[in-house]
């Protein structure tokens, strides 16, 4: 849809709904409909309403395969567009509670819960983010309140969660057997409650919990690793046979188990099994390829196995990988000491400097961490951040499910593009240029082929004066539409005036012979032809124009600062008389001429131009500068004075100015005047030099 500053009509997409987003293009459908009655407001409502959703949807999709740094991008432009919209302030916050990102998830979980107190949800989920910061007082508190709003299962776990941080066992344990007795003795049930006794601190009660999960279903997805995880949590190497059996035993169900074949790996490495160890490390980092821990283990086995290489580039990534140096223990401390070690070794000084510094800052931050706190983590990493059956604790995207999560946002993105090009449409045809301008960037982020957009887009930033924005969508839609005068000048004009001037005149060159009905993009192509580099072509082109179009003012002006450029000043003075003849308004044409008059010294009638151009108000100061100078070298002090005075109020920081006033001063006998504007002069100089080195 293209925009005229008229009233924008509808352009129906293309794109199909989405499957499974009924509801969500149902603000797309109402949108264009009010669009096409020219409701115009609640068609750029509706519009907002469907993207804002539209990208919550997207939001936790992305979510949901591990891809914070994106969905965090969808929901900051959500909220944007809809800042009160307390569903997606809450899938926000599960995305960044699931990401670690607790600051960002507290302070939307607290927004969702002032804006709507009777929504079980917001509590819940504020619980747990109060939880996983170690609030549990707090976390038990929003818990309770979301059960007592709503008493179901997701609340009910969350709360028996909470009272297992608070090592409340015994109230933990009557909620999970009261969801027991209404939902049935069943495997997944148990499951769920051995994964919370278990990311608790509470082994032997998961063990017991994972157990009846596996004798109702022994191949249920995760029942085997999570005890044997638990038999590790219990007692560490102790139990090494049990837990290694367990892992075992999951990979019969899941042989792609990740998690499985990254503790297997660890249990051999802990046991010096170096071949074992690093079979199984090696599969678990093919598996889940930004893992650090996987690729800790590998370093350290590889530093025992004597291959530096090998052992240099798993620290690496272990470091890269690590975006919370908190994570099991502050190990990646370790990765830098070891790195640290390994290249002091192989005489690389100054990198192993820096990373024993690393190393040395992070076990400073960890002791403090630490303190009166007993220590979890064994060197070959058993026994520290064991991971649970939560897929979004993982940090592998899976690529199918990445593969799904593009595919709706490409289909999704059409109507997407579609919506912002046309909130676009509207906000310009309402003037709000800056507003049309951000709508038109974000429809090109979803679709840059959208038909009309490029043209939209550099029209409304050329109406808004946002020529640095205009220059790129005017020359993508011009390059296909070569014959489209008004977009070619628009984009001229915008290159003009982000400096870019060798382009401009380039770009508007083929209007020439058109430019006699348009002076101000006369004016604009002179203007680009006088700042390139190639003066003689620009005079050459000028005086072509002037002969033939000798009646044009601005031709003839602007070959005459043209001349004056070159020096030619007899030959400028021509031009310049040509255009006051012309139109003797032309104030920029008589303030030229006498700076010309006064290089040829004609100093009388420089005087008369400038004193023409002082009593009908001009605001140039230099007008009244080059006057008052005029008047002083005529020894006529006080009109020299009166005139710099005027400069000075229009241009109060020129040291020439202040200068020549006090000049002035002195010639008029006023010694302390002149003192004090020397004096001013002095201090704009020292302040200039001081910005200036």
């Amino acid at each position: 849809m293209i925009f005229s500053f008229q009233p924008a009509q509808a352009q129906r997409a293309k794109a199909a709904p989405t499957s499974g987003t009924p509801g969500l293009m149902s603000y797309y459908e109402a949108a264009q409909n009010f669009q096409e009655s020219n409701d115009l407001e609640q068609a750029s409502q509706q519009y907002q309403l469907f993207i804002a959703n539209a990208l919550d949807y997207l939001g936790s999709a992305r979510a949901s395969i591990g891809d914070y740094v994106k969905s965090s991008a969808y929901f900051d432009e959500a909220l944007r567009l809809a800042p009160n919209h307390s569903s997606i302030q809450l899938d926000y916050a599960e995305a960044a509670l699931a990401a670690k990102d607790l600051p960002r998830a507290k302070q939307l979980a607290e927004s969702a819960v002032a804006a709507k107190p009777a929504d079980d949800r917001a509590h819940r989920i504020l619980g747990r983010v109060l939880l996983k910061a170690g609030d549990s007082n707090g976390a038990k508190l929003q818990l309770e309140k979301a059960v007592a709003i709503d008493p179901n299962f997701t609340n009910g776990y969350a709360l028996a969660s909470a009272y297992l941080a608070l090592k409340d066992k015994e109230h933990a344990a009557a909620l999970f057997h009261e969801m027991q007795l209404s939902l049935g003795d069943k495997a997944a049930l148990h499951m769920e409650f051995g994964l919370a006794y278990g990311e608790a601190g509470f082994p032997e009660e998961a063990i017991e919990e994972f157990k009846k999960t596996i004798q109702r279903d022994a191949k249920f997805p995760g029942a085997h690793y999570s005890l044997g995880a638990s038999y590790l949590l219990s007692m560490g190497e102790i139990d090494f046979p049990k837990a290694v059996a367990e892992f075992q035993k999951e990979l019969q169900v899941n042989p792609n188990d990740f998690l499985s074949h990254a503790e297997l790996g660890y249990v051999a490495l802990s046991q010096h099994r170096l071949p074992d160890a690093e079979n199984e490390l090696v599969r678990a980092a093919a598996l889940n390829p930004t893992d650090p821990d996987v690729y800790m283990s590998l370093g350290q086995l590889y530093l025992q196995t004597d291959r530096s290489t090998e052992a240099e580039a798993a620290l690496r990534k272990t470091i890269a990988l690590t975006t919370d140096t908190a994570h099991n223990n502050y190990q990646v401390q370790r990765a830098h000491y070891l790195l640290a070690r390994l290249l002091l070794q192989s005489n690389r000084a100054d990198e192993g400097k820096q990373e024993m510094q690393a190393s040395q800052d992070l076990l400073a931050i960890s002791a403090r961490h630490n303190q009166g706190q007993a220590h979890g983590m064994s060197e070959n990493g058993i026994g520290g951040d064991l991971q649970w059956r939560d897929n979004k604790n993982l940090t592998l995207i899976d690529p199918q499910a990445l593969s799904r999560v593009q595919a709706t946002e490409q289909q999704l993105g059409l109507s997407i593009a579609d919506s912002y090009n046309n909130m676009g449409a509207i906000a310009a045809t309402n003037k709000d240029y800056a507003a049309a301008n951000q709508s038109f960037e974000n429809a090109y982020k979803w679709n840059p082929s959208l038909d009309g957009l490029d043209k939209n887009w550099g029209k409304a930033a050329f109406y808004g004066h946002l020529y640095s924005e205009a220059v790129a969508p005017l020359d993508r839609y011009l390059s296909q539409h070569t014959d489209d005068d008004v977009a070619r000048s628009y984009l001229g004009i915008s290159l003009f005036s982000v400096h870019d001037f060798s382009r401009a005149a380039t770009i508007l060159e083929p209007l020439a012979s058109r430019f006699d009905a348009t002076p101000a993009l006369t004016y604009v192509y002179v203007q680009a032809l006088m700042e390139t580099e190639d003066l003689d072509s620009g005079i050459a082109q000028l005086k072509a124009l002037t002969a033939k179009f000798p009646q044009n003012a601005v031709y003839h002006r602007e070959l005459g600062k043209a001349l004056t450029r070159k020096h030619d000043y007899a030959e400028a003075a021509i031009e310049l008389r040509g255009a006051l003849d012309i139109d003797s308004s032309d104030s920029m044409a008589k303030y030229d001429l006498a700076l010309t008059f006064i290089q040829i010294e004609k100093k009388d009638e420089a005087e008369q131009l400038l004193e023409e151009l002082a009593k009908s108000g001009s605001k140039n100061p230099d007008v009244y500068y080059r006057l008052g100078k005029l008047k002083l070298e005529r020894a006529d002090a006080k009109s020299a004075i009166m005139n710099l005075q005027k400069a000075l109020e229009l241009s109060p920081d020129s040291e020439m100015i202040h200068q020549t006033l006090a000049i002035a001063y002195r010639q008029d006998s006023r010694i302390e005047d002149a003192a004090r504007e020397m004096k001013e002069a002095e201090a704009i100089h020292h302040s200039h030099e001081s910005v200036h080195p």
